[in-house]
């Protein structure tokens, strides 16, 4: 079995990406190092140190990329966000208040 999950991963993502620009260089040659030395870890695993700083800069690279759409459109988030704004103001209720009119 192959312990190589990591940095396939990642140049596939890469790959695929379209919005990506110079300032976004040295992002993506830190998570592959990262990448490469996790995966060179084996099967003993990375240090919490290693794992940590790896899946920050992975999740900092997947923001830069932006959501995933698929084949039947766009996520599910991004489909529950749309919906919340298609959505009317809530009528509030008097009985939720925490203060009420002085009484005269």
């Amino acid at each position: 079995m192959s312990t190589r999950l990591h940095l396939p991963a990642v140049e596939a993502a890469v790959a695929e990406a379209g919005g990506l620009t110079a300032a976004d260089m040295p992002l993506v040659q830190l998570v592959r190092v990262l990448a490469r030395q996790v995966d060179a870890a084996g099967s003993a695993g990375p240090s919490t140190r290693l794992a940590a700083a790896y899946l920050t800069a992975v999740r900092t690279l997947m923001a830069r990329l932006g959501p995933p759409v698929g084949a039947e459109g766009s996520p599910k988030l991004a489909q529950l966000r749309a919906a919340v704004r298609v959505r009317s103001e809530p009528v509030r209720s008097s009985r939720n208040r925490t203060h009420r009119r002085a009484r005269p």
